[in-house]
């Protein structure tokens, strides 16, 4: 009996109490490995937990062997896998999340920013070098920002935003359940084929997963979903649609 974890759909990072960073992900493909695992191998299944945003697609099938957690940051996402992985033995996390890059840090309008430069210009004059510094240090972190706590107006003319990075999920995994099979998603853009297969292979390695699905958003729509699942021996299975996505899944962890 296997306990599994799929990470589905996009992560949502707040910007105030309204606004978000968010991708177009829709938790869909997710919802389709879920399904087929359930709907073929529940008898071998003892747990299997979905992680997904709350509007992100949800399995079709019902069973008690399914188990929904509901997150909405990266930073959420993380703490539920810290919390399964530190504490049950899973025994495969399938990581098809559309993490977003970055999370909000502060928001700031252009004449709070211009205002605490120019009072840096007024007081220094050193070198380039020291004055690049000095105004790199302002932008990371400016003494005066919006608050956040609430909805910032919409009638701020010159509003601008500073971002950070979040947390590379999939490389904290193997850290906390060396054991465990993980399987990853890499997805880019209308790239050559040779360039896609290669960074999905540096990043299995980076990662230690035992595959990286690799995929090509300028290939996806009209019912098709091509995928390469690259192992240590290359490229061991090519797919269509989702579906097929799901079924060589099945496959290769049971």
């Amino acid at each position: 009996m296997k306990k599994i974890i799929i990470t589905s759909g996009p992560t949502n990072e707040r910007l105030d109490a309204v606004m978000k960073i968010t991708n177009m992900s829709t938790g869909t493909l997710g919802a389709v490995i879920a399904d087929e695992f359930l709907g073929n191998r529940e008898d071998k299944i003892e747990s299997l937990y979905y992680i997904s945003t709350k509007l992100s697609r949800k399995p079709r099938l019902d069973s008690p062997k399914l188990k929904c957690i509901t997150v909405e940051s990266t930073d959420d996402l993380l703490e539920a896998l810290e919390n399964l992985l530190s504490t049950e033995k899973i025994d495969a996390v399938i990581h098809s999340a559309a993490v977003g890059d970055y999370k909000g840090k502060y928001s700031i309008t252009a004449s709070m920013l211009a205002s605490e430069l120019a009072a840096y210009f007024a007081e220094n004059h050193g070198s380039l070098e020291d004055m690049e510094k000095g105004i790199l240090e302002i932008i990371r972190n400016p003494k005066h920002v919006v608050s956040d706590e609430h909805k910032i107006s919409s009638y701020e003319p010159d509003l601008m935003f500073k971002l950070d990075l979040t947390p590379k999920v999939i490389g904290k995994i193997k850290e906390l359940s060396e054991d465990t099979t993980l399987i990853g998603f890499k997805l880019l853009d209308g790239v050559p084929y040779e360039d896609l297969i290669a960074v999905a292979d540096r990043l299995r390695i980076k990662n230690r997963a035992t595959y990286i699905i690799a995929n090509d958003l300028s290939q996806i729509g009209n019912g098709k979903h091509p995928a390469y699942f690259v192992g240590e021996n290359g490229v061991d299975y090519t797919c269509e649609t989702k579906q097929e996505i799901a079924s060589t899944l099945e496959k290769i962890l049971f």
